[in-house]
């Protein structure tokens, strides 16, 4: 499953590096009172890099739940299982006999 989102993350980062190579005209950016000259390339890349890191952070609450789900399912785990004291031990092997 990683796999299959990683290759598909290159393969839609390709296709937006390639639409962005063909558009390369001048564009006028305008904001308010602000304006400013710039590629049609840096406009799409800026605007791609912005919104696969907001699909990130709006990822991260999940994630981080979901890790501490799993460490505290981890320490209940671990605090299930036997400790090596209560461990009884095994025979010993009689097939390991020292030699004569």
């Amino acid at each position: 499953m990683v796999q299959a989102a990683l290759i598909f993350s290159l393969i839609l980062a390709i296709l937006v590096a390639v639409f962005a190579v063909q558009n390369a005209g001048p564009v006028t950016l305008r904001f308010a009172l602000w304006s400013a000259e710039t590629s049609l390339v840096v406009v799409i890349l800026v605007a791609a890099a912005a919104g696969a890191a907001m699909a990130s952070l709006a990822g991260l609450p999940g994630w981080v739940r979901d890790r501490r789900r799993l460490r505290a399912q981890a320490r209940e785990l671990d605090a299930l299982r036997p400790g090596p004291s209560s461990m009884p031990s095994s025979p010993p092997d009689s097939s390991a006999r020292p030699p004569v």
